[in-house]
């Protein structure tokens, strides 16, 4: 149309001017600088070995499966995420406290654990004291709640291990997943099998549907499934028996406790291959290198959303 051609006599005009020597005064006018011109490329090199196991962490398995693959691997792989937020510093700092209440290490105290609050309160970088004050307030609720849970009868569950840490290779479909993380908290029920529980520090929580078929928590029972808790079950294999998240910042609904306990949001013991199925579409996403962009609800609060091609400010400028 008019206006592409007018910029193209224009910038034709700027590459085209030189010096005083006879060097371009603007070279980058020229179309032969412009890189998004260019045909995408492949590595030489593959991202992941196929004839390895796929080492993938559980927080990984949503990600890469139902939210956006694009995101995965700017985050996961280029590791060109923002920097730790104070959000993020709230979440380890309640993680480890309830570590420490867990393996008796620290009393289960609130005013034990208020003092240890403050010992590492002032190393979060808060936008503003009213903010660090109010995130303050926050912590305390939820490690209020946290004991409360702690030391509630949970139906006969008795804690086994506090972070626990595990390595499991899963087979999915025609894949080898290497799983590696670490497990909040590990229960014994009253059946011998063995419950997950994933403390969670954040503001937003899932819908029960999504609970039931929560990744995280899915793969969590599968590794226990493959010998993840062996080793703090006397070395035998239990089943799983289920797992749970606990929203240590949102107040159980009040037939549950109300305002004083955590909502508490958990998954049956597995059914069906349906995690296995997920892992194998993770896997073969990583594999074959399909890093696309998946717009939904999770672009708001996007750290890529500059360099994604779903999204005005990310999109190509020259085709």
């Amino acid at each position: 149309d008019a206006l592409r051609e007018a910029a193209a006599h224009r910038l034709a005009r700027l590459a085209a001017l030189t010096d005083d020597e006879g060097q371009p005064l603007v070279p980058a006018a020229h179309p032969y600088r412009w890189w998004g011109l260019e045909e995408p490329t492949r590595s030489a090199v593959p991202l992941r070995d196929r004839d390895q196991a796929l080492s993938l962490s559980p927080s990984a398995l949503d990600q890469l499966a139902n939210t956006c693959t694009l995101q995965w691997f700017l985050g996961r792989e280029v590791k060109a995420d923002a920097p730790a937020t104070a959000a993020q510093g709230f979440g380890n700092v309640v993680h480890v406290l309830a570590d420490e209440v867990a393996s008796g290490r620290t009393p289960a105290d609130l005013d034990v654990l208020m003092e240890r609050l403050d010992s590492v309160w002032n190393g979060l970088a808060f936008d503003a004291p009213w903010k660090s004050e109010q995130e303050k307030d926050q912590a305390r609720a939820a490690l209020e709640r946290f004991l409360h849970w702690h030391v509630l009868d949970r139906g006969g569950r008795t804690p086994t291990a506090s972070e626990h840490d595990f390595d499991v290779t899963l087979e999915a479909g025609e894949y080898a997943v290497r799983i590696r993380g670490s497990m909040d908290r590990v229960e014994k029920d009253a059946e011998g099998r063995a419950y997950v529980v994933d403390f969670k520090t954040g503001k937003g929580a899932p819908t029960k549907d999504e609970v039931a078929a929560h990744p995280q928590l899915a793969v969590y029972q599968l590794a226990v499934r493959e010998g993840a808790v062996d080793e703090v079950f006397d070395g035998g294999r239990p089943e799983p028996g289920g797992a749970e998240l606990v929203q240590l910042r949102q107040p159980a609904p009040k037939k549950e406790g109300g305002e004083a306990f955590p909502k508490v949001q958990a998954q049956e013991p597995l059914a069906g291959e349906w995690v296995s199925d997920l892992l194998a579409t993770a896997a073969g996403k990583v594999l074959d290198e399909r890093f696309t962009p998946t717009t939904g609800t999770h672009c708001s609060h996007c750290a890529f959303r500059a360099s994604c091609s779903a999204q005005p400010e990310g999109r190509q400028v020259v085709e």
